[in-house]
């Protein structure tokens, strides 16, 4: 298959397109890794007419703005699920006990270091929200750690594409 049509679609679109995908990713919509999904848009953004720069600052304001609205929707509904799923399901008390028990110990770095660990990333606005971390610090650290992943992940595409 051709990737003509694919690029001449990305280079129209793309940048919309990487802020929604990304941002569907965040709230944990688009059951496809974010590893695969930055790889790819790294590659295209290689192949097409847009600027790595732009495109990365796409995919950091659709994962930041998924992850913000996840946070408040945790935050508000959150709680009540965690403790449903805690009394119900005994088999996932311990390891909702172990994050529990991580935020408390290390609080906001958690949100740093859940960002950059491939399937953790995708549970800390959920655990941010129901743990009732503070806004600004889980913001800071989720900036700081989904930028880190979606550079370094978009890198790793974009040279995937570079001939050698």
């Amino acid at each position: 298959m051709s990737t003509s049509p694919i690029l001449s679609y990305f280079n129209e679109y793309g940048l919309f397109l990487v802020f929604l995908i990304m941002f569907l990713e965040a709230l944990n919509v688009t059951g496809i890794p974010s590893y695969f999904i930055l790889a790819a848009i790294g590659y295209l953004t290689n192949q097409s007419s847009l600027n790595f720069f732009v495109v990365f600052l796409m995919t950091l304001l659709g994962s930041v703005s998924g992850c913000v609205l996840y946070y408040g929707i945790s935050l508000k509904f959150g709680r009540p699920m965690y403790d449903y799923f805690y009394r119900k399901f005994p088999a996932t008390q311990r390891g909702l006990n172990k994050a529990s028990t991580l935020s408390e110990k290390y609080g906001p770095i958690t949100c740093f270091l859940g960002r950059i660990i491939p399937t953790v990333r995708t549970f800390i606005s959920l655990m941010a929200g129901v743990f009732q971390l503070p806004f600004k610090p889980y913001f800071l650290y989720s900036f700081l750690g989904i930028s880190l992943w979606n550079f370094t992940l978009l890198l790793v595409g974009y040279f995937i594409a570079s001939p050698f």
